[in-house]
């Protein structure tokens, strides 16, 4: 399932968009504080998303979001910002929502074990509560060890990766090694090219990753994944749809 992250604000391009190339949507705009300032576009947003359909996953709350956090009372507001994330992809009509990890790079040990724990106790409460899936994204991850102790941690199916194969570009580690790391727990995959060195949204093919082999790896899956490009814009994804068609990657069966 090829999904996309349209704006509301040109909405009626990210529309024709997605019914020419059976899109469906991962709503970010919702997540994004700054975003919803203006009086009213919340409701106004909320209620497009609703009637259009699209709506398959959403992206949750991520800007200094800690649901581990050692200060409780940041703790508590992050695991706020979660839960006010899961209940808008409810009204949404999503069945997935991802998050960040928000492990320190190189949480090691104890100390790692202990974010784990309290992690997945909490996104395993959430995904029983609202009835969803929900994902967890290496970000800022310099490797795949944090986020395969959080899977060790959370045995609830409904828990999984979402790997974005561009975060996994720039960090210390092969692409592949994140692919055998985390393995089955893998159910989900974002797109995006850089060129090796920090996060830039660039189009499919714009930067240095390596699609044939990112596709071969997720062919090894043997699984059709919710699968989304992040790529800077309704251009960015027009691009990258391109580059995905002329090559066949990451082809997805009929749903």
């Amino acid at each position: 399932m090829l999904q996309i992250q349209p704006l509301f604000d040109e909405r009626e391009e990210w529309d024709a968009l997605a019914a020419r190339e059976s899109l469906r949507y991962e709503v970010l705009e919702l997540s994004v504080p700054p975003a919803l300032d203006r009086s009213g576009l919340a409701a106004s947003c909320h209620e497009w998303y609703r009637a259009g359909k699209r709506v398959s996953s959403l992206h949750g709350a991520f800007i200094n979001v800690n649901p581990a956090c050692g200060d409780t009372a940041f703790r508590a507001l992050s695991q706020r910002r979660c839960r006010e994330s899961c209940a808008v992809a409810v009204m949404l009509g999503a069945k997935n929502v991802v998050f960040h990890s928000s492990a320190a790079p190189y949480l090691r040990g104890a100390h790692l074990d202990a974010w784990a724990d309290t992690c997945a106790e909490f996104y395993q409460v959430l995904a029983r509560q609202h009835q969803l899936n929900i994902f967890i994204e290496n970000s800022i991850d310099v490797d795949p060890q944090p986020l395969a102790t959080l899977m060790q941690h959370a045995k609830d199916p409904h828990i999984g990766v979402c790997l974005a194969v561009g975060h996994a570009h720039y960090s210390r580690v092969p692409l592949a090694q994140w692919f055998d790391a985390l393995g089955e727990r893998i159910g989900y995959l974002h797109l995006s090219d850089n060129h090796g060195l920090y996060d830039e949204h660039l189009p499919l093919g714009s930067g240095t990753v390596d699609w044939a082999e990112a596709d071969a790896l997720y062919r090894q899956l043997g699984k059709d994944l919710p699968v989304t490009l992040k790529v800077g814009g309704i251009d960015g994804v027009k691009r990258s749809l391109r580059y995905l068609h002329e090559r066949g990657l990451f082809v997805q069966s009929e749903a």
